[in-house]
């Protein structure tokens, strides 16, 4: 079903799934990001052509360390979150290679769909004053995946959604960029030793915080981070987070190595929280 996966994503800090799992645990196949690029899916009226593909990637991964195949879509305009929706499926529009062309008629009705949701079935007016504001401040729209190892197994799939902000802007959000995770100021390498508790820090490249309008006035991005690992090791926390702009913030974690020797990976995600994503991961052998 996919209304307990979507319950995972949208929550993102309770622990899902059996009773023993925690949501940094990778014990089964997992989505744990998705990114578009460009970060938002933009449209600008006074542009003599129309964007080129928003291009989707996906951070399928599962405990053999095989790599799940993932279908997206873009789904039609209704209760993203709903278990009967079927998306991709009947309810969406296939994305193939992850590309999202404005080009594509599947991809053009569902917007109209979108832009229609009053039913009055008139096209989308970029001169028309309401249209216009309600642009400049983005619609949602909703990615669809499904992740598949191939097994038919329960552990083996995950279905969920993953939102995009349509705008009409010249100047699309970006994506942060992660450079490196560290440990003691210098690049997370191995043989880490065993049962030994470590505190990681990730590292954006610089420019990453971008600055934005908001009704309030300017803003600097706190980005956010979530981090996973695979193996007997411990993530103390999911979640870790940017100071910025006078706000506070702690971008370390904790990471308790496993008590016997084996390779582990770890991975961080981070997140902009206007729809920029960008993730790094290392995987390292622990013990002798």
């Amino acid at each position: 079903m996919r209304a307990p996966v979507l319950l995972c994503l949208s929550l993102a800090v309770a622990a899902c799934g059996p009773a023993f799992e925690l949501q940094q645990e990778i014990r089964r196949v997992r989505v744990l990001a998705i990114k578009a690029e460009p970060a938002e899916l933009t449209l600008n009226p006074d542009a003599p052509a129309l964007p080129p593909p928003t291009v989707f990637t996906a951070l399928a991964v599962a405990p053999d360390d095989r790599t799940p195949d993932v279908a997206l879509a873009l789904c039609r305009p209704g209760n993203a979150y709903s278990s009967e929706l079927e998306c991709p499926g009947k309810d969406g529009a296939s994305l193939p290679q992850g590309e999202l062309s404005l080009q594509d008629p599947d991809v053009q009705q569902i917007l109209q769909e979108t832009a229609d949701a009053g039913g009055g079935g008139a096209p989308l007016d970029f001169n028309d004053p309401q249209t216009r504001a309600v642009l400049e401040k983005g619609v949602p729209l909703f990615i669809g995946y499904k992740a598949s190892d191939g097994t038919d197994t329960p552990e083996g799939e995950e279905l969920g959604v993953r939102r995009l902000t349509l705008r009409l802007t010249a100047t699309p959000n970006q994506n942060p960029r992660m450079e490196d995770i560290l440990l003691d100021d210098a690049p997370l390498a191995g043989p880490l030793a065993l049962s030994t508790e470590l505190v990681l820090r990730p590292k954006l490249a610089e420019g990453s915080l971008e600055r934005y309008e908001t009704e309030e006035g300017p803003r600097t991005e706190q980005v956010f981070y979530s981090w996973y690992a695979t193996g007997e090791g411990e993530v103390k926390q999911l979640r870790s987070l940017e100071p910025v702009d006078g706000k506070p913030g702690e971008p370390t974690i904790t990471y308790l190595t496993p008590g016997t020797a084996q390779r582990v990976t770890i991975y961080v995600v981070a997140r902009d929280g206007r729809g920029g994503v960008d993730w790094l991961s290392r995987t390292l052998d622990v013990g002798p």
